[in-house]
């Protein structure tokens, strides 16, 4: 009976004799099993910006579609878009909203969703869509900076212009989606440049500034929709670029391939890590909590960005990660190109949710 056996077990691991390729061995599968028809996801593709919400749901953009999902693509559904050409702006992504601009500074075409792309509306501006016009006498350049969303009813424009002679001006223009009208709020003659702005209700917003000759990042603030701002707020002597918001005043931005610094009162103080980061990115989960990324590990902070800690590294390709969003403490997502990456141990462990396999995007 054992040599039965042995031979039962050899013909079967042989099946298929002469043909070592049909070896049963060799038809176990390695990779992680992944839906295959998430090629349209990821084939010629790139991830833009993904979110993990309440109930495990994970809605996002890529360069060419939206899709979203509650099981972790075991299914999953997608809608096709056309990329913005000529983009002026990068996109601003505001909770459900996402906006973006093309075209030219003069006469933008704004894009926006409120279903975090889903859907799309459009707003073509020509020269007599502002009041008052927008001036270029005396300018050497007139760049259209950021779009932000404000509420369903208006988006910022946010506009710098480089002066021949005297001081340089940003400008900010409320554009109206009823009318298609941008009016200007405000307007400040120095040598401030807008780099971000976000809104975190109809009337409270911030802009992030960059002042060349003092090599500094500032905040500033609206509490009535942008017509008066605060006097810029130093944050520290760095080129910072990454904005986010959060409730009850919290704000973390972020400087490219260096710190994220943290404020929980509305940019009035801020805190810094002890020891100099090199993050390559970062996302606030609320005023103590921050993961970040290096280029070898992943980091996070308990005490407002202060001290910074390991929490995983060797085994995951962080390197080759973009971005980060973290729902809460424990559950989170990364992503960069077509990889994308789930925990839910705080980043101890992650499990693969797209991943360019060769049987996922082969013809």
């Amino acid at each position: 009976m054992k040599k039965l056996y042995i031979l039962l077990l050899t013909g079967a691991v042989a099946w298929g004799c002469g043909d070592k390729d049909r070896y049963l061995v060799t038809q176990i599968p390695t990779e992680p099993a992944i839906n295959a028809d998430v090629k349209v996801l990821i084939k010629d593709n790139s991830l833009y910006a993904v979110r993990l919400d309440d109930g495990g749901i994970i809605r996002g953009l890529t360069s060419n579609n939206y899709f979203i999902t509650s099981d972790g693509f075991k299914s999953f559904t997608n809608n096709g878009y056309s990329v913005p050409v000529n983009r002026l702006t990068p996109y601003s992504y505001d909770s459900n909203a996402v906006v973006v601009a093309a075209g030219t500074p003069l006469a933008p075409v704004i894009y926006y969703s409120i279903d975090f792309g889903n859907n799309w509306n459009t707003v073509a501006l020509t020269s007599g869509s502002f009041s008052p016009a927008i001036n270029t006498s005396g300018f050497n350049t007139t760049e259209l900076v950021d779009v932000s969303y404000i509420d369903t009813n208006y988006i910022m424009l946010t506009y710098q212009q480089k002066a021949v002679t005297a001081a340089d001006s940003r400008k900010f223009y409320k554009l109206d989606l009823t009318s298609k009208i941008a009016t200007r709020v405000s307007y400040f003659d120095d040598a401030f440049y807008p780099v971000s702005v976000k809104f975190v209700d109809d009337t409270t917003g911030y802009v992030l500034l960059y002042k060349n000759s003092a090599y500094s990042s500032f905040i500033s603030k609206t509490l009535d929709t942008g017509r008066t701002w605060s006097e810029p707020k130093v944050i520290t002597n760095r080129v910072l670029s990454g904005l986010q918001t959060g409730p009850k005043g919290n704000l973390c931005v972020t400087e490219d391939f260096g710190n994220a610094y943290i404020s929980t009162d509305s940019g009035a103080t801020w805190k810094q890590p002890v020891t100099d980061l090199k993050l390559t990115a970062a996302h606030m989960v609320n005023q103590h909590i921050i993961y970040g990324f290096t280029n070898d590990n992943l980091v996070k902070s308990t005490d407002t960005g202060v001290t910074w800690n390991t929490v995983s590294g060797e085994g995951y390709e962080y390197a080759n990660m973009k971005k980060l969003h973290f729902h809460d403490d424990q559950n989170g997502i990364m992503y960069g190109g077509q990889k994308l990456y789930i925990t839910a141990d705080g980043g101890v462990t992650w499990k693969v949710l797209l991943y360019p396999y060769k049987y996922v995007i082969e013809d």
